[in-house]
């Protein structure tokens, strides 16, 4: 591994009291951002790992794998064979993840299998469960503080015959975006107040409880930045102050206008590990009488930890 990239790696990893996402922490901001930046520059984001005879990483994509993650927040891979789902959270468990959050709709083992269900199943409701395209997001971002996503990984058993692509974001490098153009809205976008998420009640049954929180948090060890975000416009209320409309306007107009943008198609037997990035999926059509679009989809209470060691994983807040 080079080893100047494997110091800068260590570095962006390394947050302390002094976290670059402090406003007040401006020479620290200054350092890490660099560190951030020319990493990015270095590397390839549509790098693909390829998993050993295993299905698990080496230790030599294990440290490709911690670059790819600090300079991206995410890290793509690719098995020479289908994976099970047992597989599938074992390759999770390499990179730290192991409290998986077993969400609405997601399979007995804890993983949702994502593919278009018929209109008489209740999923049917969740544009995740059709073919229809998804805007921009962070998963979970409706789920209560104490079951914040910290990160997700999918798995393509199967693509689409068209369409089905995913466009990702690094909540970081928005967040650099943000802070270098109008620093200020920053406390707005980490007020606790700011996105509120209504119960979600059906047939008089509370499915999910009211949720509220900031676009941006820090993850306690301040190891990292935790984004939660939807454009969605409906069943959302934001704060409407504003400073607070100011600094969503400003989110928006980033993701439509960046040329940070990076698209992703996975193919079969590909999948894609992150900290809980933005992310959307573009609309897609399955070709009839054949297998659908099926892809393997786990949530996590846990930070990537390449290292493998939970007493060093970023904690929850």
């Amino acid at each position: 591994m080079n080893a100047t990239l494997d110091h800068m790696t260590a570095a962006l990893n390394d947050c302390d009291e002094n976290s670059p996402f402090l406003l007040e922490n401006e020479a620290e901001y200054q350092v890490w951002r660099a560190r951030k930046l020319e990493l990015r520059q270095q590397l390839d984001a549509n790098l693909v790992l390829q998993l050993d005879h295993t299905g698990g990483l080496s230790e030599s994509q294990r440290a490709q794998a911690r670059q790819q993650v600090s300079a991206f927040n995410f890290a793509i891979f690719q098995s020479a064979k289908e994976m099970s789902k047992l597989e599938f959270l074992a390759l999770n468990s390499q990179f730290g993840l192991q409290r998986l959050d077993s969400n609405l709709g997601a399979d007995i083992d804890g993983v949702t299998s994502l593919r278009v269900v018929g209109e008489a199943d209740e999923r049917a409701q969740y544009i995740p469960y059709t073919n229809r395209a998804l805007n921009w997001h962070t998963d979970g971002y409706y789920n209560e503080p104490d079951r914040s996503i910290d990160a997700f990984a999918l798995y393509c058993v199967n693509q689409a015959l068209r369409g089905g692509g995913n466009c990702l974001f690094d909540h970081e490098l928005l967040y650099i975006l943000i802070r270098d153009q109008a620093p200020e809205l920053l406390a707005a976008l980490m007020a606790e107040d700011l996105m509120r998420i209504p119960p979600n009640i059906q047939a008089n049954r509370v499915i999910r409880g009211e949720a509220s929180g900031p676009v941006f948090s820090i993850l306690s060890g301040q190891r990292g930045l935790r984004m939660r975000y939807t454009s969605r416009p409906r069943y959302i209320v934001w704060k409407s102050d504003k400073r607070s409309q100011q600094a969503l306007n400003l989110v928006r107009e980033i993701l439509v206008d960046s040329a940070a943008v990076i698209e992703l198609r996975l193919e079969n037997n590909q999948g894609i590990v992150c900290n809980n990035i933005l992310h959307g999926r573009q609309a897609f059509h399955d070709q009839a009488m054949q297998p659908g679009r099926l892809i393997y989809r786990a949530r996590f209470y846990d930070a990537i930890n390449i290292d493998g060691d939970p007493a060093t994983a970023s904690a929850r807040v």
